[in-house]
């Protein structure tokens, strides 16, 4: 499935089931970043996978997994293209971003 083709404006909601690349992606990368401090962990990710961006504030509170999110390790590519493509569909990025924070944290 090539994310960058999904159709934004579609009033689809996240389903993960649907992005099992997506899903395991995200699933190495809290393999990798289970046992590092909580402090704005999923933020940074989102953040920098979603506008290439961190705020500066979680960078000094969470240095540790800053540089696991600079690192590319591990491979994140399915992840920000899915970012890349639903931009501009509000709910299904707000259901994204939740699901993103719930991996991370174990909840998923």
């Amino acid at each position: 499935m090539n994310y960058n083709s999904y159709n934004e404006t579609d009033p689809q909601y996240f389903n993960a089931n649907e992005y099992p690349r997506v899903a395991a992606e995200l699933e190495l990368l809290r393999q990798a970043v289970v046992d590092m401090p909580e402090a704005y962990k999923a933020d940074i990710f989102i953040s920098f996978l979603k506008d290439h961006c961190i705020n500066i504030a979680w960078i000094s509170n969470n240095p540790v997994v800053t540089r696991q999110a600079l690192s590319g390790r591990p491979p994140t590519i399915h992840i920000a293209r899915l970012f890349t493509s639903c931009r501009q569909n509000t709910g299904f990025l707000r259901e994204f971003e939740d699901y993103f924070k719930n991996v991370i944290s174990g909840k998923q």
